[in-house]
């Protein structure tokens, strides 16, 4: 038996690497650390069995590029069969021809890519998160009536001064069900210039890890259905194309704006908060 690992860039090493293992400061070795980085890292572990191969895998945490590495691997690997083992509570096998083994695997990640529970997660939070920041929790407090008291302009104006430059505005039009981004402050995808530049008038969902767009986009649509501001404690694990996979902590708040142009603004702000722990222990 040979063991192979895809890492959640798509690079292949061996399974008993030492230098992987030190990457990530594991203090598990040999399988430990195998299952270790299928569950929790988005990995992919191949076990060779002769003309047979065993594909272990985590379909609500595997990466795309470590799931993209798999087909690259099964698309010229020698072998007539494979068991493709999947963990959620448990572990659950499917055994099936190389033939078939691509197009089986790309049904059951269609099944699950917008199901990433365990990634992205949310919770209502208290105004109480904000000390240190009253003027925000003042603002949090008095909204309806700021934000029919005072016009747009002056409204980001506003925020754009109590948030920094950890914000982002975006907008609603009042003909369409999609939200476009309109402004980001600077310290915002800092890590993606080039993606920031074509930012500007492209739907939220578009941002470089997809399916946190579509998710973020939620919490947008849904501010802008129910007209007060939101704060939200966030626990995601984003992937990054530059960074992999990288979990994110911090505390939201989403402010809804009515422009006399009916269409909707909403501005978001975001501070970084690692007391922030939404995810189960294992994880």
């Amino acid at each position: 038996m040979s063991l192979l690992l895809i890492d959640d860039q798509g690079e292949f090493w061996p399974g008993d690497s030492r230098t992987l293992r030190m990457a990530f400061d594991s203090p598990y070795s040999g399988g430990e650390f195998v299952e270790y980085a299928v569950k929790n890292l988005g990995f992919v572990a191949l076990n060779l069995y002769g003309r047979s191969v065993q594909a272990r895998l985590r379909p609500t945490f595997v990466t795309e590029k470590a799931v993209a590495g798999l087909m690259e691997w099964l698309g010229r690997a020698r072998v007539d069969r494979v068991v493709l083992s999947m963990f959620d509570r448990d572990w659950n096998n499917a055994l099936v021809r190389i033939v078939d083994a691509r197009s089986h695997i790309e049904r059951l990640m269609e099944n699950v890519e917008n199901e990433r529970p365990q990634d992205l997660l949310c919770r209502p939070t208290s105004l109480d998160v904000l000390d240190g920041r009253e003027e925000l929790k003042d603002l949090v407090q008095a909204w309806p009536h700021i934000n029919n008291s005072y016009d747009s302009e002056a409204l980001v104006k506003l925020l754009r001064s109590v948030l920094g430059q950890r914000y982002v505005v975006v907008r609603r039009p009042a003909s369409q069900d999609r939200i476009v981004f309109q402004e980001l402050g600077t310290e915002m995808f800092q890590a993606y210039e080039t993606w920031r530049t074509c930012a500007i008038g492209a739907p939220i969902e578009e941002q470089p890890d997809r399916a946190f767009g579509r998710w973020i986009s939620g919490a947008y649509h849904e501010v802008s259905r129910d007209g007060a501001a939101r704060l939200d404690a966030v626990d995601a694990i984003i992937r990054w194309p530059h960074a992999g996979r990288t979990r994110l902590r911090y505390q939201r708040v989403i402010f809804p704006i009515k422009p006399a142009s009916n269409d909707t603004l909403l501005i978001a702000g975001s501070f970084t908060d690692t007391s922030v722990d939404l995810r189960a222990p294992h994880t």
